[in-house]
Protein backbone atom coordinates (compact mmCIF):
# COMPACT_ATOMS: atom_id res chain seq x y z
CA UNK A 1 0.00 0.00 0.00
CA UNK A 2 1.23 3.46 -0.87
CA UNK A 3 -0.07 5.97 1.67
CA UNK A 4 1.09 8.95 -0.36
CA UNK A 5 -1.06 8.07 -3.36
CA UNK A 6 -4.16 7.59 -1.21
CA UNK A 7 -3.47 10.87 0.59
CA UNK A 8 -3.01 12.54 -2.81
CA UNK A 9 -6.52 11.32 -3.70
CA UNK A 10 -7.83 12.96 -0.54
CA UNK A 11 -5.91 16.14 -1.37
CA UNK A 12 -7.49 16.34 -4.84
CA UNK A 13 -10.99 16.01 -3.36
CA UNK A 14 -10.21 18.44 -0.53
CA UNK A 15 -8.86 21.00 -3.00
CA UNK A 16 -12.02 20.77 -5.10
CA UNK A 17 -14.11 21.14 -1.94
CA UNK A 18 -12.19 24.16 -0.67
CA UNK A 19 -12.35 25.91 -4.05
CA UNK A 20 -16.06 25.17 -4.22
CA UNK A 21 -16.51 26.62 -0.72
CA UNK A 22 -14.56 29.78 -1.58
CA UNK A 23 -16.54 30.32 -4.78
CA UNK A 24 -19.83 29.74 -2.99
CA UNK A 25 -19.01 32.11 -0.14
CA UNK A 26 -18.01 34.74 -2.66
CA UNK A 27 -21.39 34.44 -4.36
CA UNK A 28 -23.21 35.31 -1.13
CA UNK A 29 -22.08 38.87 -1.77
CA UNK A 30 -23.93 41.55 -3.70
CA UNK A 31 -22.26 40.67 -7.00
CA UNK A 32 -22.06 36.89 -7.47
CA UNK A 33 -19.57 35.65 -10.02
CA UNK A 34 -19.19 31.89 -10.01
CA UNK A 35 -22.61 30.22 -9.77
CA UNK A 36 -24.82 32.96 -11.15
CA UNK A 37 -26.61 32.34 -14.41
CA UNK A 38 -25.19 34.22 -17.38
CA UNK A 39 -28.61 35.78 -17.92
CA UNK A 40 -28.83 38.60 -15.34
CA UNK A 41 -32.63 38.58 -15.56
CA UNK A 42 -32.65 34.95 -14.49
CA UNK A 43 -30.66 35.79 -11.36
CA UNK A 44 -33.23 38.44 -10.47
CA UNK A 45 -36.02 35.93 -11.06
CA UNK A 46 -34.23 33.34 -8.87
CA UNK A 47 -34.01 35.89 -6.06
CA UNK A 48 -37.76 36.59 -6.34
CA UNK A 49 -38.92 32.97 -6.64
CA UNK A 50 -39.43 30.61 -3.72
CA UNK A 51 -38.51 26.97 -3.89
CA UNK A 52 -41.63 24.80 -3.97
CA UNK A 53 -40.30 22.25 -1.49
CA UNK A 54 -41.37 24.20 1.62
CA UNK A 55 -44.02 26.82 2.21
CA UNK A 56 -42.43 30.11 3.20
CA UNK A 57 -38.98 28.83 2.25
CA UNK A 58 -36.02 30.82 1.05
CA UNK A 59 -35.66 32.32 -2.39
CA UNK A 60 -34.35 30.01 -5.08
CA UNK A 61 -30.95 31.72 -5.32
CA UNK A 62 -30.39 31.16 -1.59
CA UNK A 63 -31.27 27.48 -1.97
CA UNK A 64 -28.75 27.15 -4.82
CA UNK A 65 -26.05 28.68 -2.62
CA UNK A 66 -27.07 26.45 0.28
CA UNK A 67 -26.87 23.34 -1.88
CA UNK A 68 -23.40 24.40 -2.99
CA UNK A 69 -22.29 24.98 0.60
CA UNK A 70 -23.48 21.54 1.65
CA UNK A 71 -21.77 20.05 -1.41
CA UNK A 72 -18.50 21.66 -0.26
CA UNK A 73 -18.91 20.09 3.17
CA UNK A 74 -19.65 16.73 1.55
CA UNK A 75 -16.41 16.89 -0.43
CA UNK A 76 -14.51 17.68 2.76
CA UNK A 77 -16.07 14.68 4.49
CA UNK A 78 -15.25 12.51 1.46
CA UNK A 79 -11.58 13.55 1.68
CA UNK A 80 -11.56 12.87 5.41
CA UNK A 81 -13.03 9.38 4.88
CA UNK A 82 -10.34 8.60 2.30
CA UNK A 83 -7.70 9.47 4.92
CA UNK A 84 -9.51 7.48 7.61
CA UNK A 85 -9.83 4.39 5.40
CA UNK A 86 -6.14 4.66 4.55
CA UNK A 87 -4.75 5.19 8.04
CA UNK A 88 -7.02 2.75 9.88
CA UNK A 89 -7.13 0.20 7.05
CA UNK A 90 -10.92 0.03 6.91
CA UNK A 91 -11.23 -2.50 4.12
CA UNK A 92 -14.99 -2.42 3.63
CA UNK A 93 -14.95 1.38 3.28
CA UNK A 94 -12.46 1.50 0.41
CA UNK A 95 -14.77 0.10 -2.33
CA UNK A 96 -17.54 2.38 -1.07
CA UNK A 97 -15.24 5.40 -1.48
CA UNK A 98 -14.21 4.28 -4.97
CA UNK A 99 -17.91 3.97 -5.87
CA UNK A 100 -18.60 7.45 -4.48
CA UNK A 101 -15.70 8.84 -6.53
CA UNK A 102 -17.08 7.20 -9.67
CA UNK A 103 -20.53 8.57 -8.85
CA UNK A 104 -19.08 12.08 -8.54
CA UNK A 105 -17.38 11.62 -11.93
CA UNK A 106 -20.64 10.46 -13.55
CA UNK A 107 -22.59 13.35 -12.03
CA UNK A 108 -19.91 15.80 -13.15
CA UNK A 109 -20.06 14.39 -16.68
CA UNK A 110 -23.85 14.68 -16.81
CA UNK A 111 -24.52 17.84 -14.79
CA UNK A 112 -21.40 19.93 -14.23
CA UNK A 113 -18.24 20.38 -16.28
CA UNK A 114 -14.85 18.84 -17.00
CA UNK A 115 -12.72 19.90 -14.00
CA UNK A 116 -14.72 18.09 -11.28
CA UNK A 117 -15.04 15.03 -13.54
CA UNK A 118 -11.28 14.86 -14.13
CA UNK A 119 -10.64 15.53 -10.43
CA UNK A 120 -12.96 12.72 -9.36
CA UNK A 121 -11.44 10.27 -11.85
CA UNK A 122 -7.93 11.26 -10.77
CA UNK A 123 -8.88 10.72 -7.12
CA UNK A 124 -10.33 7.28 -7.94
CA UNK A 125 -7.15 6.31 -9.80
CA UNK A 126 -5.00 7.52 -6.90
CA UNK A 127 -7.14 5.67 -4.34
CA UNK A 128 -6.91 2.45 -6.30
CA UNK A 129 -3.17 2.81 -6.89
CA UNK A 130 -2.56 3.76 -3.27
CA UNK A 131 -4.58 0.91 -1.83
CA UNK A 132 -3.62 -1.82 -4.30
CA UNK A 133 0.07 -1.15 -4.91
Amino acid sequence: MNLYLAFAAAAVIALLGVLHLIYTLHDFGARPRYFQPRDAQLLDAMRQTRAAIARGGRDYWSTVLGFNLSHSLGLSMFALLICLATVDQIGWLKPVLVAIGLAYAAIAYRCWFRIPMVGALLAVALMLAGWLL
